[in-house]
């Protein structure tokens, strides 16, 4: 009796040594299969940006960095009886400049979106500005903005979002009335011509009030007639919703 379960056990010790390790094995065809597909373990690159706005003579200078699908505001001031804001409206493309220009140097961050600039009073939102497909260049994302230059009976704000040019500033005017608290835009008028922006010096004084009247300093460079160095004085045309050069 004792000879036969001695026979029994030599042979379940026989059986368990000479059986292959299930898990062993499993490592070892991964271990395998993974050497022979390296390219399952590569690191993933990430998807280039496509801009989606039209190609301008910017578009190779720039490098996108993010999209933002919600509205960003990208400048805001609070006026006497509302706030005036400039804000994305949809897609916002991020990036920064891989080249310097007259525009910024490199680094300096670029934003484009169809924006619009808002007052916002009593929970109501007038749109006084729409900027499609506008693209322009800041050294950081801090919020611009608007400046303020008070008249007797209106303030005027001036929004320039592109911080430099190479020929002077463009600044956007919009007009709030003291007494009714009502906005609107500006147009200007200059030797019979009508402009969306003005125009001003990128260095010295920004534009301010004197007597009524807007005084700008333009910009000046090189071949600039002499004529055209001076300031210049708008007159406040409330009637028109104009700024008409003296």
């Amino acid at each position: 009796m004792c000879s036969l379960l001695l026979a029994c056990n030599n042979q379940q010790d026989h059986l368990e040594t000479s059986a292959p390790d299930k898990a062993s094995t499993s490592e070892e065809a991964a271990t395998s299969d993974s050497s022979n597909n390296p390219t399952d373990f590569s690191p993933e690159t990430p998807e280039e940006i496509t801009s989606q706005f039209p190609k301008s003579e910017l578009s190779d200078s720039i490098a996108l960095d993010s999209i933002n699908d919600t509205p960003s505001l990208r400048a805001e001031t609070p006026a006497e009886q509302g706030t005036l804001v400039m804000v994305s409206d949809g897609r916002e493309e991020r990036g920064h400049l891989i080249v310097s220009s007259v525009l910024g140097v490199e680094g300096d961050q670029t934003f484009q979106s169809h924006y619009s600039v808002v007052y916002r009073k009593d929970n109501q939102d007038k749109v006084l500005l729409s900027l499609p497909n506008f693209l322009f260049i800041q050294p950081s994302d801090k919020k611009l903005s608007f400046d303020k230059i008070s008249f007797k009976e209106t303030d005027v704000y001036l929004l320039t979002p592109q911080y430099r040019t190479g020929h002077g500033l463009e600044g956007y005017a919009f007009a709030v009335d003291k007494k009714s608290g009502d906005a609107f835009p500006l147009k200007l008028m200059r030797k019979g011509y009508e402009s969306k922006t003005l125009l001003y010096a990128d260095k010295g004084q920004l534009p301010f009030s004197q007597n009524e009247r807007l005084v700008v300093h333009p910009p000046i460079g090189a071949g600039t007639p002499e004529e055209d160095t001076k300031d210049i004085y708008y007159q406040l045309d409330l009637e028109n919703k104009q700024l008409v050069a003296k």
